[in-house]
């Protein structure tokens, strides 16, 4: 991992990009002080839409795999298929003492 202060990045920012572009961290300090890091961008394995998403900011990639063995709990009202507004769990509320004032 490369160090550079903010103004060694200012004035060589092109070369720092590329290093970037090699595969390389660069960490970013204010005056010896760590405040950003810059890594490699990984998009080849995303689609078009997913690579625009990360592009601006909106879609953040996860800092790592999920292994493929691992599953998720399926909710109770969906083990019989698909849901209906019957299977959702429903509170009700009786004598309720609520009363509006207006």
């Amino acid at each position: 991992m490369k160090t550079v202060n903010i103004s060694d990045l200012k004035a060589q920012l092109s070369a720092h990009i590329q290093l970037v572009k090699d595969g390389e961290e660069v960490l970013v300090c204010d005056r010896n002080k760590p405040v950003a890091r810059i890594v490699p961008c990984h998009l080849t394995d995303l689609s078009e839409q997913e690579q625009r998403l990360v592009a601006r900011g909106v879609l953040t990639l996860p800092l790592k795999k999920r292994p493929a063995s691992v599953s998720w709990p399926v909710p109770r009202h969906f083990e019989e298929g698909v849901p209906t507004l019957e299977s959702w769990p429903v509170i009700e509320v009786v004598g309720s003492r609520y009363s509006p004032s207006w």
